[in-house]
């Protein structure tokens, strides 16, 4: 399969910010999105009369993730014009990075110049990010929700699915793991996320079989929501402070604390020299799909449900209802999966597939997280 270099933008955003989000996409010239529906999850100071009953409570929110693709070289400048339209250097607001891509050429999915908007040059942007991703069986995502922003990591966002791929491989033992899945998703500062990893893989008890599985990829460039407790009572919350200091340090290497998750970086055993395959097809395909890289050497995969949408009015052969899976493989069998992919009627017109990949830095599940 032939690939181009390409970027993935996600936009994780509450959902009154939604609309905002889309009328800039539109003013950038960005042609088509997909839209995940999911719930944030931040700390909320919770207040009462005469102190009886206050303390610090988990609170959802509805939330949506818009996921779509750019020109490499337009990335940075599209996640500012992001930025600044929707005002995420306000905590509490949402999150927008880029992640760098390679995309197959037969996807559904041309690349054009995007235009991006003023007041660009305001806006500040991280660097040296990475994205980290859980997936357990469904109802068991707010152990790990606590424990991220127990670590201080901002708004962590988990969508539902559906596990396939190495469940249909276990015969009558599946009967006992359900097919629900929980994804949860977070950024964290890549110079802390390994310590990060370890802690969260004691929380998701990865060590026992059919719990989950976890791995880390790099984010090239991002403006990254700060909001972990709602309800401050001071005219600037500690976030505001904080990138107030990190303006002023010029990066976020001066956070760097110890999270307690030395121990099991050490003692867990991870997995190297892997990539992410994400797969967006028709509603419909994905499952097929799936088993054709499963046979050709993925392990299994989560199905979401994602909606496609048209922004210049255009007609195409994508419906509006898709499915998108990640398929976290070993650097040695993507040509295999990829052409069992391509066999399958990934880019045809009945699927209309995207198809790229990003690096892992690493991952673990309950094969290798032995004490």
């Amino acid at each position: 399969m032939e690939t181009e270099k390409a970027a993935q933008v996600t936009c994780t955003i509450y959902n009154p910010v939604t609309n905002r989000a889309l009328t800039t996409l539109k003013a950038l010239g960005v042609r088509e999105y997909h839209l995940q529906p999911s719930r944030a999850v931040v700390l909320r100071r919770r207040a009462s009369f005469l102190g009886l009953g206050a303390g610090i409570v988990l609170e959802e929110e509805p939330a949506d993730k818009v996921i779509f693709f750019v020109p490499l070289a337009d990335a940075k400048a599209v996640v500012q014009s992001l930025a600044a339209a929707c005002d995420l250097n306000v905590p509490g607001h949402g999150s927008v990075v880029y992640e760098e891509v390679d995309i197959g050429r037969d996807s559904a999915w041309r690349a054009h110049p995007v235009t991006p908007g003023p007041r660009t040059d305001d806006v500040v942007t991280e660097e040296n990010l990475a994205s980290l991703t859980c997936t357990v069986q469904q109802g068991r995502a707010d152990r790990i929700v606590k424990s991220v922003l127990g670590l201080g990591l901002p708004m962590p966002q988990v969508t539902t699915g559906e596990g396939t791929g190495l469940r249909e491989k276990l015969g009558l033992i599946r009967v006992a793991m359900p097919a629900g899945k929980d994804v949860v998703h977070a950024v964290a500062s890549q110079h802390e996320s390994t310590e990060i990893l370890g802690s969260l893989v004691d929380s998701a008890r990865l060590d026992r079989f059919g719990s989950g599985f976890i791995y880390e990829s790099p984010i090239a460039c991002g403006v990254v929501n700060s909001m972990v407790i709602r309800g401050q009572r001071h005219s600037a919350s500690i976030e505001q402070l904080i990138g107030a200091v990190d303006k002023l340090m010029g990066s976020t290497d001066w956070r760097k604390r110890s999270l307690g998750g030395e121990e099991s970086a050490k003692r867990h055993k991870y997995l190297h020299d892997l990539v992410s395959l994400t797969l967006i097809c028709n509603e419909g395909r994905a499952s097929d799909l799936v088993k054709a890289a499963t046979v050709a050497g993925a392990r299994g995969a989560t199905i979401n449900k994602v909606r496609y949408a048209r922004i210049d009015g255009a007609t195409s052969r994508v419906s509006a209802a898709r499915e998108m899976t990640d398929l976290v493989i070993g650097k040695d069998v993507v040509d295999d999966i990829s052409e069992s992919l391509v066999e399958a009627g990934v880019f045809d017109d009945a699927a209309a597939g995207v198809v790229s990949i990003k690096p892992v830095t690493v991952a673990c599940f309950h094969a290798t997280a032995k004490r």
